[in-house]
């Protein structure tokens, strides 16, 4: 799943293919309106007013609208990140992001820097990761009569298809954690999905955001 989401030039969120919008496979809030930013710039706004002063690291961008929105809204309240940092893994998505900071807020275009990996120095502010976790890699996981097994793609003549292969032992005790925390047990057929990687994610992001001494 990693290399069809991330394999460089072919992922699907490495192709020059468009995602976002009417015309690509999905939308998000930040598309159809500026109404999303300009509320997360209030919590912005409310965070960096608290730590007196700080940035923004956004990852994965999109489009760039949310900066935009962001960063016009927090002009507007006399309150501008010292830096706002996007982290963007897809050439395409970066050059159209530049290319809409250029078009609508090019007198802050030096406020904005884009990064390759995770800033070397933690971060003394905010860190914005919108729809991020619902594009990470997962397990899929199904319950049948026979136990537990994860579903994988594998090749079928030309096309492909599902196949089922055992847990490892990292795979199951996420399983069955999840099952204790349900109320009842779920039927034969039950399909869903697991990141065990979202632990070892947040630990890595907690890493790059320095603690607020406001918070402390």
């Amino acid at each position: 799943m990693e290399l069809a989401l991330y394999a460089p030039g072919l992922g699907y969120y490495s192709a020059g293919a468009a995602k976002l919008g009417a015309s690509g496979d999905f939308i998000t809030a930040p598309e159809i309106s500026a109404l999303f930013g300009r509320c997360l710039a209030r919590q912005c706004y409310d965070i960096l007013g608290a730590m007196g002063s700080g940035d923004i690291l956004e990852l994965g961008a999109g489009s760039g609208r949310l900066a935009v929105d962001l960063l016009e809204e927090l002009e507007r309240l006399d309150l501008l990140p010292g830096r706002y940092l996007i982290l963007e893994l897809s050439a395409d998505l970066r050059a159209r992001q530049q290319q809409l900071i250029n078009d609508r807020i090019s007198h802050l275009c030096d406020r904005v820097e884009w990064l390759d990996r995770l800033p070397e120095q933690p971060v003394h502010g905010i860190v914005i990761a919108n729809e991020v976790l619902d594009a990470l890699p997962v397990h899929c996981i199904q319950l049948d009569e026979n136990g537990m097994h994860e579903m994988v793609v594998a090749g079928e003549g030309d096309g492909f298809t599902w196949q089922q292969r055992p847990l490892n032992d990292r795979l199951e005790q996420a399983f069955r954690v999840m099952l204790a925390e349900l109320p009842g047990p779920l039927p034969a057929g039950y399909r869903t999905e697991i990141n065990t990687g979202l632990h070892d994610w947040f630990a890595a992001i907690a890493v790059y955001l320095q603690p607020a001494s406001c918070c402390s």
